[in-house]
């Protein structure tokens, strides 16, 4: 018995990094919006779009973006979705407005590669 409980904690530690892979990294620094108004959405780094949106949609975004009930954003480190991203603006509804469900409409991915399909 004690080796299987071993053998699920070490497959666990594993696996871990794995389930958390779509979180990591994504930084886009200013070039990357060479053009773009000031205030146009920051884009959506490449490796979010495969791993995170196209997976998940808006949940897959507010699982980092989004608030919690002990963190906003929930991912320390990332930035947090602005209060008129929420319901009637209000963070503490953890509810997107249906307006900002489709990320990708405003956050374009970082090397226009969604215009390819």
């Amino acid at each position: 018995m004690k080796r299987k409980v071993v053998a699920c904690a070490v497959l666990a530690c594993v696996l871990a990094p794995a389930a958390f892979a779509g979180c990591t990294g994504g930084s886009v620094d200013a070039s990357t919006q060479a053009g773009a108004s000031p205030d146009a959405a920051p884009v959506m780094p490449v490796n979010h779009s495969s791993a995170r949106f196209d997976a998940m949609g808006a949940s897959g975004c507010y699982g980092c973006h989004g608030a919690g009930d002990n963190a906003n954003p929930m991912l320390t480190g990332s930035v947090a979705l602005p209060a008129d991203h929420y319901q009637d603006g209000d963070v503490d509804s953890r509810s997107i407005d249906g307006r900002h469900l489709l990320c990708n409409t405003c956050h374009v991915v970082a090397d226009g590669s969604e215009f390819d399909k």
